[in-house]
């Protein structure tokens, strides 16, 4: 059993740095541009540089993608996922952790770690996008909260959610629960995360979860960089709680890597 306690670690230098930026922007800020009157050719295409802003380090934005478009998503080299939209708006994907994939091969027993999710979203006007996203992952393997509260081996997510802006600032809010075998969550599933293109091809970004596992909490922040090159964007960033920091005061490392298809 490995155990995972619940992290209670404050919020994050990232966060509380979204926060502030968040604060400072005026309404009309969110329509901000690099290139005024560009910004939806350039989204349209996938290999512009913001061509990733619909997906943060682990979940989606509300902002769409366009039909026919999709793209591969790598985490520190074992998660691999790839993601399509079959139509506007709507993008079904999965994901498989190619570790646990080996493992189970071999030993011809329980199963990889993965997950399924399905996301939409779309434009309301003034720089807001609404939307949201169902995900089912399978653990796999034993974990725990703590000696008493173990994880539920297959888990469902669901969240409302609702992007702020556009270029070259935007902030998603997602509020939903979790489901397992047991009901569901005793408290809300939240995500705060963040994207802020401080260069044509460097953003910062952040993403915070608060995940109930029936009577816990488990919450989690992340925040680092995202560098963009037309159709590719690598993701160099650092997951903390209280948990983490005991293992490096950053937090752990997250490399990511991303192609638009």
């Amino acid at each position: 059993m490995i155990p995972v306690r619940r992290g209670l670690l404050p919020w994050s230098r990232g966060l509380l740095f979204l926060l502030c930026l968040l604060m400072a922007f005026p309404a009309q800020g969110f329509s901000h541009n690099f290139a005024p009157g560009k910004t939806k050719r350039l989204r349209s295409r996938t290999s512009s540089n913001l061509a990733h802003d619909n997906h943060y380090l682990f979940g989606p934005s509300a902002i769409p993608m366009e039909r026919g478009t999709g793209y591969y998503q790598n985490q520190d080299i074992l998660m691999h996922s790839v993601h399509y939209a079959p139509t506007d708006g709507l993008t079904i994907g999965g994901g498989v952790q190619a570790a646990s994939l080996f493992s189970s091969l071999a030993a011809g027993s329980h199963g990889p770690m993965f997950h399924v999710r399905m996301n939409g979203g779309g434009s309301v006007g003034n720089g807001l996008h609404m939307g949201g996203f169902v995900m089912g992952v399978r653990i796999g393997t034993d974990l725990s909260l703590n000696d008493e509260v173990r994880l539920p081996t297959t888990i469902g997510l669901g969240a409302a959610q609702a992007t702020f802006g556009t270029d070259p600032f935007q902030v998603t809010v997602s509020i939903g629960t979790t489901v397992d075998r047991t009901g569901a969550g005793d408290g809300p599933l939240v995500s705060l995360a963040g994207l802020w293109h401080i260069t044509e091809h460097v953003a910062f970004i952040t993403e915070n979860w608060n995940i109930p596992f029936g009577p816990e909490q488990y919450r989690i922040y992340s925040y680092g960089a995202r560098i963009t090159h037309r159709a590719m964007a690598f993701d160099a960033a650092f997951a903390i709680n209280e948990d983490l920091g005991e293992i490096f005061f950053l937090g752990v490392p997250v490399l990511g890597f991303s192609l638009r298809l």
